[in-house]
């Protein structure tokens, strides 16, 4: 499919795609015109690219993980990649702690806010209480 087709499909622009093509993150085939013909397996690579991208990863972690389905997998390349995916599952677990907090943090504040005439400023610093 060409690039118009392609970014109706997936709901991205072409300079995202002319972006994520100079990255080396996602390489189209060439028609004879040599314009970018997009596949299936472009759709899922594109959705790799993008579920990684919302996860926090960074293009050059998307693009190591990208580049482990084009190698074999020796165990240089398990042992990097278990370390890599550990750090990130502490990454991930430290910001789901984070998150909660300003869950319960948000939700006084809502809760004041609804039911009573509290400080505003006083909630607001809650945000900052790293006990809440």
């Amino acid at each position: 499919m060409n690039t118009k087709q392609f970014c109706q499909l997936v709901n991205t622009t072409r300079d995202t795609l002319r972006f994520y093509d100079q990255k080396g993150l996602l390489i189209p085939q060439r028609d004879a015109n040599n314009y970018r013909a997009y596949t299936v397996d472009d759709q899922k690579t594109f959705l790799i690219i993008r579920n990684l991208q919302l996860a926090g990863l960074k293009l050059n972690e998307i693009e190591m993980i990208l580049n482990l389905r084009e190698r074999p997998i020796t165990s240089e390349c398990h042992d990097d990649t278990l370390q890599f995916i550990l750090e990130k599952q502490r990454e991930f677990n430290h910001k789901e702690i984070f998150y909660k907090q300003l869950q319960k943090t948000t939700a006084t504040m809502v809760d004041s806010l609804e039911h009573s005439q509290s400080d505003l400023e006083d909630l607001i610093n809650k945000l900052g209480d790293i006990n809440n």
